[in-house]
């Protein structure tokens, strides 16, 4: 059997994104709206592509009015670089239950709402859907575990995940997770594969997504969030993440550096009804030579600086995604990779 290796973000080209009219009745949705827009303008005004999932029945065009904007205020021709296609999906997260590109194609991965917390029947399937659309080599390598695609992580060399989802999304106890990952891993993929085991940020419903914490900033860098204010309310969560990262590359052949990236108090995002919200610099896309970070309503322009100058070889952006936060969920939890 020939082994899989995952793609990175940077050869990628296209994102998917599913239009959020499920959270129209929001008092967010205008700020939804301006962030989806914001997104779509920077890739495809960089000559990438959307592929854009909407409901029956919804017009995009008439929805992106209500902030005073239009596509083809982008680009005249944006029909070329947008492709739309109509599914009933059940949420926008379609990191989680989208396809996760390999070298070879595609694989499928398995979706249960976080371990049924939410209704995903029309997720689960979503998966076929894009293979009608998109016909690709594809496997069912994670066909005996539960990983959404935000739990996972991947240079060219090496694979990380977050241990405590998948415990808690599969039901089943420590050892029998690490037994079917490494299986899964040896079985199936060329590199090495790495398990960190942390709990949730403050306000994560997904039990410690690692896209959250942890990135690959190249094939031997890590990006993770940090903070040094003991008033941060995952203040011992970041601190344990960190003496984890470090233990990490001691027994890594690949990776050999970490750099901090700091979330203060000021970072600290809430609701209307002051409940913490998972907010982190390290929910960010990467496509092609584009790199798109979150940023709140305080971050100020040292931090912008000090995240464009750890890429400087990437056309850096910017976008402030407090309403994607009011569902628990940020920028790269609400794209998914893909080529085409």
């Amino acid at each position: 059997m020939v082994k899989e290796k995952f793609i990175i973000d940077s050869d990628t080209n296209c994102l998917i994104l599913a239009w959020p009219s499920i959270y129209r009745k929001k008092i967010f949705w205008r700020d939804l709206i301006k962030i989806y827009y914001k997104l779509i303008s920077i890739i495809i005004s960089n000559g990438y592509h959307i592929i854009l999932i909407h409901h029956e029945n919804v017009n995009i065009e008439n929805e992106i009015e209500f902030i005073g904007k239009k596509f083809s205020d982008i680009n005249s021709n944006y029909k070329s670089n947008i492709s739309f296609h109509e599914y009933d999906f059940d949420d926008i997260w379609i990191r989680d239950y989208g396809p996760k590109l390999t070298k070879s194609g595609i694989a499928r991965l398995i979706f249960n709402g976080y371990g049924e917390k939410y209704f995903h029947k029309n997720d689960s399937l979503f998966f076929n859907y894009l293979m009608q659309k998109y016909p690709r080599n594809n496997n069912d390598m994670f066909n005996n575990i539960v990983i959404e695609g935000g739990n996972i992580i991947n240079s060219s060399k090496d694979c990380i995940l977050n241990i405590n989802p998948i415990i808690m999304h599969n039901q089943l106890s420590s050892n029998s997770i690490k037994n079917k990952t490494k299986e899964l891993f040896e079985q199936y993929m060329d590199g090495d594969y790495h398990l960190i085991d942390i709990q949730e940020l403050t306000g994560d419903d997904t039990d410690g997504h690692i896209d959250n914490i942890v990135r690959f900033k190249n094939d031997t860098t890590l990006l993770y969030m940090s903070t040094n204010e003991k008033d941060h309310p995952d203040y011992e969560l970041l601190k344990n993440l960190e003496k984890q990262l470090g233990k990490l590359i001691k027994n890594s052949n690949n990776i050999n550096d970490m750099i901090p990236i700091d979330h203060n108090y000021q970072d600290v995002v809430r609701n209307r009804n002051g409940s913490i919200l998972p907010f982190s610099y390290l929910n960010f896309i990467m496509i092609g030579d584009l790199i798109i970070f979150p940023v709140n309503l305080n971050t100020d322009i040292q931090k912008k600086k000090y995240l464009e100058e750890l890429f400087p070889d990437k056309n850096i952006y910017f976008i402030e995604s407090s309403a994607l936060l009011n569902e628990f969920g940020s920028l790269h939890c609400c794209s998914n990779n893909f080529v085409i």
